[in-house]
């Protein structure tokens, strides 16, 4: 007997702990399911890649002897990271450089202030959560729970530490994940990325550092490195590249661009001169002891399918997953753009610049004059590769031709026609090129939105699925590519289709597209999408016209009157006189959708105007512009007729030929000179302003506040979207419905999308009802699922149906006895809640307006369980749901909980 009790005390215990964890699953669900979190998209990781070795490709032998494995990966690693430093190599290198710009002196002083405590508790909020820790097992949440308690004690351990020029063991000891590079043969060792996991007490004071040198880098790092840099973008790199071979012509030699590729870069940085360049680069004698005591004695494993592997030394390489790494890799990379720089190789000349290089980190590409550059560029990197460490993979690097070459190979460099640079796929064809970056693209997303349908999501679910498995994927190529129409028209396909899974498109999508508060879902087109990104590209460009990222077009732009003044013109983009590449071309198409050119005298240009033509092209004559003469009501007398050659220059003394000034007045069509008739000439100093900033349009696009982005796709959906035509159509039934009330109602409660989602469905006229189904499926019953007598409408299943009209009784009952007396529910409630009431019940009508919807849901489940509504399981499921709640910290799930309390009802 003493036995059986154990074992049922043993029974409730663990039915206690299936509860405890059903329950914690629910409020999961609840505050995370369908949302933008990493608990939601974890529940659908399809695991076709496993971060673990299987086989390996030894000395041409595939094998799967983990034991051999595990040997050849330590013997490997232990390899890579050993040192080579040559001292003399460092020297000779560091003495040929010139003009290498270091930080100031008081930024030196600021990187070499004391630790301070503070630094540290700040360093400890910056730890990401849900991380894996270190070997030592200690979370950063813990280091949260507990940082003001920790920060002295750590305080301590890292003074003493830089003191004495070593970390305590369990600081300088790593865990080598190896990570498969992507389209990579797996089987082959070089192709895994050695990523490091430190312990958090490391990974606090390295980002206590890298803070600090974060604030200096700008003074140090040139403008053509992107990588790990604020307010620098990796689709600048590509820009440029794209910019180089489609303005071609601007170029009179036969260049090449050379796309380098470093073996593992950053694993074989040496040590020595990584020190050495933090002295040359200006860091004080306090930052430099702190860096070398992060790399004194670090010693690292490696994660293998069956354990670890022996320890072994790091002699040199900047670990990846250091919080400080990418910062100091910046650093090395510097050095090596300025020996290119202060060597005797040429670069690229074109717009009137010389471009020689340009990195993301250790990606890394040479504009060359000619081939004959190719071996000098070489021998250049090789002095700075026997000093850090970073030597070329010849094998891996690519060269193409800025012009047309017939010579497959130089210095054993491929020249390629075709080739992924930065994860895009270069070519100079511009038509193929947003085919070929774009197609896999679309069938790599059809197959992970395929995927997802296995799963009963909601609508707005599904919504979230196309911005984070549809848009999400295709986004980094609109930044830098033309997008167009068809492949875009195909992208918006794609993810509609899939929002109504490949079915019956029940609302048109340019009222999904409207927010929730006007009907819709939020539902973003990818159309709209690269619109957006073009006009950010824009806002980008006015920012810094002239840089290394923006010289080329800049050029080009000046050639009829500049960006600034080409976007108050009423152009016509295919009659510009002056060719320009597919992406600015759209980038100008996208603004002229939101930027109307509506006829005002005061800004009708003669320039880039689509209706003054000369030999089918729009004009642009430079001299006439720089000398400020610009609208037609410039050329226009007194008596509103246009001007003749002479009082032309009698009134503006600019020499222009007789020939030009006939090519001008000529093309200016008969009836708009009409138009200035009886007009006054503008003063030549109050001239309209051409900032774009200025304009209406531009205040909102060229802003840098922070819903930015948002603001211009508006402006592109407002032509667009179109309100949903349920309502004007129940508003015809019933009077003064507040329809934003009505639509955000749902979106008030902590409640699962599908709750939300059948009230959504009945107002917009398309829930499944039997009759409604029956257009679509003849062999469909249309009577009712609960009573079999009449037709299923919605009206019928949600409130005439005698079983239904039972459940409402029965919850009227409830809420006239518990929540407030003076109440009566109609059909109009159910519909859409309760929206106008008196403000001092307010929290009544929240509780009854969430009954409503769980009611309707409870409606909807019988109906398709075959189970008939009954109150008594709908308290029950609403006992389940405040169960779940009562301990989340959701603001939603707080507010109704609290006021049941306050109300003594449903908790």
């Amino acid at each position: 007997m003493e036995l059986i009790e154990l074992q049922n005390k043993l029974d409730n215990i663990y039915k206690l702990k299936a509860e405890g964890a059903f329950i914690r699953s629910r409020k999961k669900w609840i505050e995370e399911g369908e949302q933008n979190s990493s608990y939601f998209f974890r529940l659908e990781k399809f695991h076709s890649k496993n971060n673990t070795i299987h086989k390996l490709n030894i000395d041409g032998v595939i094998t799967d002897d983990q034991k051999l494995i595990a040997k050849y990966c330590s013997n490997f690693y232990r390899k890579l990271y050993s040192s080579t430093y040559c001292q003399e190599s460092t020297d000779m290198f560091f003495n040929s450089l010139n003009n290498v710009h270091s930080i100031s002196d008081i930024e030196s002083k600021q990187c070499d202030e004391p630790i301070k405590v503070e630094e540290i508790i700040e360093s400890i909020k910056h730890l990401k959560n849900n991380k894996s820790p270190g070997v030592d097992g200690i979370t950063s949440e813990f280091y949260k729970l507990f940082s003001e308690q920790v920060a002295p004690f750590l305080f301590e351990v890292f003074l003493e530490s830089i003191k004495n020029n070593v970390l305590p063991p369990t600081m300088s000891q790593g865990l080598i994940t190896l990570i498969p590079k992507p389209k990579k043969e797996v089987l082959l060792n070089d192709n895994w990325r050695p990523i490091c996991l430190l312990n958090n007490d490391y990974k606090i004071l390295a980002s206590l550092l890298a803070k600090r040198i974060k604030e200096v880098l700008d003074a140090i790092i040139d403008e053509t490195q992107s990588g790990f840099m604020r307010n620098r973008h990796i689709s600048n790199n590509v820009r440029l590249v794209l910019d180089v071979l489609d303005y071609s012509d601007l170029i009179t030699e036969d260049s090449f661009i050379l796309f380098l590729d470093f073996y593992k870069a950053f694993d074989t940085v040496e040590h020595q001169f990584l020190f050495h360049s933090l002295e040359r680069l200006g860091f004080g004698d306090f930052f430099c002891k702190a860096i070398k005591t992060l790399y004194a004695n670090g010693n690292s494993s490696i994660k293998l399918k069956y354990g670890t592997s022996p320890r072994f030394e790091l002699k040199r390489g900047i670990r990846q997953g250091c919080p400080i790494s990418p910062y100091l890799f910046l650093l090395i990379t510097q050095l090596l753009a300025n020996s290119l720089n202060n060597s005797p190789v040429q670069g690229i000349s074109i717009a009137g610049k010389e471009i020689i290089i340009s990195q993301l980190a250790d990606d890394t590409t040479l504009f060359l004059k000619d081939a004959n550059q190719i071996p000098i560029s070489i021998n250049v990197i090789q002095s700075f590769s026997k000093a850090s460490g970073l030597y070329l993979n010849i094998k891996k690097c690519e060269l193409m031709a800025v012009k047309d070459c017939v010579t497959p190979s130089y210095y054993g460099i491929p020249v390629k026609e075709e080739l992924t640079y930065l994860g895009i796929t270069i070519t100079k064809d511009q038509k193929s090129r947003g085919l070929l970056n774009f197609n896999p693209l679309i069938k790599k997303t059809q197959k992970k939105l395929n995927q997802w349908l296995q799963r009963d999501l909601s609508l707005k679910g599904r919504v979230l699925i196309t911005k984070a498995e549809g848009i999400s994927r295709l986004t980094y190529g609109a930044l830098s590519l033309y997008l167009d129409r068809k492949i875009s028209k195909e992208i918006d396909q794609m993810l509609f289709n899939f929002l109504w899974r490949n079915r019956t498109h029940y609302i048109r999508k340019t009222v999904v597209m409207n927010t929730y508060e006007n009907g819709g879902l939020n539902f973003l087109d990818f159309t709209t999408l690269n619109n957006t990104f073009k006009i950010i590209w824009i806002k980008q460009f006015l920012r810094r016209p002239t840089s290394i990222w923006n010289f080329i077009p800049h050029h080009v732009f000046s050639t009829f009157g500049g960006l600034n003044f080409m976007l108050f013109c009423n152009y016509n983009i295919d009659k510009v006189p002056v060719k320009l590449s597919a992406f600015h071309r759209q980038v100008f198409l996208s603004w002229s959708l939101i930027y109307k050119h509506n006829f005002s005298p005061h800004r009708y240009y003669i320039w880039n105007n689509r209706d003054i033509l000369y030999k089918n092209t729009s004009l642009f004559l430079e001299y006439w512009f720089r000398n400020n003469i610009l609208l037609v009501s410039q050329l226009v007398n007194a008596e509103g007729f246009l001007l003749s050659y002479k009082e032309f220059l009698s009134l503006y003394k600019v020499p222009v030929t007789p020939k030009d000034f006939a090519i001008v007045l000529d093309a200016i069509p008969s009836g708009v000179a009409m138009l200035f008739r009886n007009m006054s000439r503008p003063d030549p100093q109050s001239l309209p302003s051409i900032d774009p900033v200025d304009s209406s349009v531009g205040k909102i696009c060229f802003s840098f506040g922070p819903f930015n982005n948002r603001a211009i796709r508006s402006l592109f959906q407002q032509d667009v979207v179109s309100i949903p035509y349920v309502m004007p159509y129940w508003n015809g039934f019933i009077d003064n419905i507040c329809w934003k009330k009505v639509w955000m109602l749902p979106q008030t409660y902590l409640l699962v999308n599908k709750i939300k989602e059948i009230s959504f469905k009945i107002i917009h006229k398309y829930y499944p009802a039997n009759h409604y189904m029956k257009k679509f499926k003849e062999n469909i019953n249309s009577n009712c699922s609960f009573c079999n007598d009449h037709p299923e409408t919605v009206v019928h299943l949600f409130w005439h149906c005698m079983h239904v009209r039972k459940l409402w009784q029965d919850i009227s009952r409830f809420r006239i006895e518990h929540i407030y007396e003076d109440f009566t529910l109609l059909w109009r409630d159910v519909l859409f809640g309760f929206f106008t009431y008196n403000r001092n019940k307010r929290n009544h009508f929240y509780v009854i307006n969430f009954i409503i919807l769980l009611a309707k849901f409870h409606i909807h489940k019988c109906k398709f369980t075959n189970r008939k509504p009954h109150f008594r399981t709908l308290q029950k499921e609403i006992e389940l749901y405040f169960k779940t709640v009562k301990c989340s910290t959701n603001k939603k799930a707080v507010r109704i909980v609290s006021i049941c309390m306050s109300l003594k009802v449903l908790v």
